[in-house]
């Protein structure tokens, strides 16, 4: 078993980042466990009453969120500000009042809000993407985010990352296909202060919908929802970034997240404590019930493959070693991860923890195949299998 240390002043950092993230207040909310319960009953989650999509300003002293018409299926984004100490009752957003808006995002530098609005004349059945920019903390007046990112089709959840790239959802690739409603993820990078590009996440693309994005401010991780089964309906998945800046393969959230209904909206506080969502209840007379979550980060991150290894060949008769990266396995909330690797099964192999080395004498040919997992503090275990093939 192999133990990745963090130094000392590293550890005294996560302390001291502990103690303010619990100091942080949510409207007084009492902080939830792994098990996600509704927020703020009674203040933001109202029985009977819409809610969906929450944001908070990274200083948490702003909060956004919306409210859905049960009847038209409107939207208004409700907003509530930390004023003395104290939250202020959470009311329409004064820039947006009056207007059929949704999903409101607060950037990761606090300065703007992304949202996404109603489009004239389709029964608010199709969005575009806005924004609002606060100056001498005043919100501006609202403007739209143009193509290539606002178009003919449908956008909408919209989000930024620290250097202003907006991840949203689009169903732009059924253009031109009959019976075609498909959202799937693009981003587009802001280059001399315009976005003139959009790319779909091509990775995720899939015969469901991928939308409600959530990306991580440094792009490390991304979160969103993707229709799973009848059963379970509209699924949570997270998917992270590795060294070569790839996506790696969705996976859905652990199912003490996932629930029997409509799991969407994701948004996760700016230290990675918390994650909001909205949980969306769907029966025989349509959408009864809407609220949102909150929960605890212990069982959305586990550890990933962050520098992947390649397939091995050796030589049998030879001795041979290997480099495994420090950097092997990452993990979102946790930087002491346990190693392991299914050493008992070759009397031939040897791993060094202190130099990262796996070495061996290998006495018979064929192909084998090495199996390395890490644990992190949680006990979320991922398991990662590479090839040794030996030859004669």
């Amino acid at each position: 078993m192999i133990k990745i240390f963090l130094s000392l002043v590293f550890i005294f950092g996560l302390i001291n980042c502990k103690l303010s993230t619990e100091s942080t207040d949510y409207l007084g909310q009492s902080y939830p466990d792994s098990i996600p319960v509704i927020f703020a009953p009674g203040i933001v989650s109202v029985k009977g009453r819409l809610e969906h999509g929450i944001s908070f300003t990274p200083d948490t002293q702003e909060l956004a969120f919306g409210i859905l018409n049960k009847d038209d299926f409107s939207g208004e984004i409700l907003y509530s500000k930390k004023v003395n100490e104290n939250w202020t009752e959470p009311i329409v957003f004064e820039p947006l009042k009056g207007e059929s808006v949704f999903l409101p995002y607060f950037s990761p530098n606090g300065k703007s809000m992304l949202f996404a609005k109603s489009r004239p004349d389709t029964n608010n059945g199709v969005t575009d993407i806005w924004i609002l920019n606060k100056n001498n903390d005043i919100w501006n007046h609202p403007e739209k985010v143009n193509s290539p990112i606002s178009t003919l089709a449908r956008e909408s959840t919209a989000c930024m990352t620290l250097d202003n790239t907006i991840y949203f959802s689009s169903n732009r690739n059924c253009e031109g296909k009959e019976n075609c409603h498909t959202a799937d993820l693009f981003y587009s990078k802001l280059m001399n202060n315009e976005y003139k590009s959009v790319e779909v996440i091509s990775e995720f693309i899939s015969s469901n919908d991928e939308e409600s994005v959530f990306i991580s401010p440094k792009e490390e991780y991304i979160v969103f929802c993707r229709y799973t089964d009848n059963k379970t309906w509209m699924d949570l998945y997270i998917s992270y970034r590795d060294i070569n800046e790839n996506w790696l393969e969705p996976t859905i959230l652990d199912s003490t997240i996932n629930s029997k209904y409509w799991d969407r909206r994701p948004f996760v506080s700016i230290d990675n404590k918390l994650l909001f969502f909205t949980q969306l209840q769907i029966g025989e007379k349509g959408l009864t019930e809407s609220d949102i979550f909150w929960v605890n980060t212990s069982k959305l991150f586990k550890p990933f493959v962050y520098n992947p290894l390649s397939d091995i060949t050796v030589q049998i008769g030879e001795k041979f070693e290997v480099s495994i990266p420090a950097d092997y396995y990452k993990d979102i909330d946790d930087n002491l991860l346990d190693l392991n690797f299914n050493q008992n099964e070759f009397d031939w192999l040897e791993f060094d923890s202190e130099k990262m080395k796996l070495s061996g004498l290998p006495t018979v040919d064929g192909d084998f195949e090495l199996t390395f997992s890490a644990v992190d503090k949680f006990s979320n275990m991922t398991e990662d299998k590479i090839k040794l093939t030996v030859i004669k």
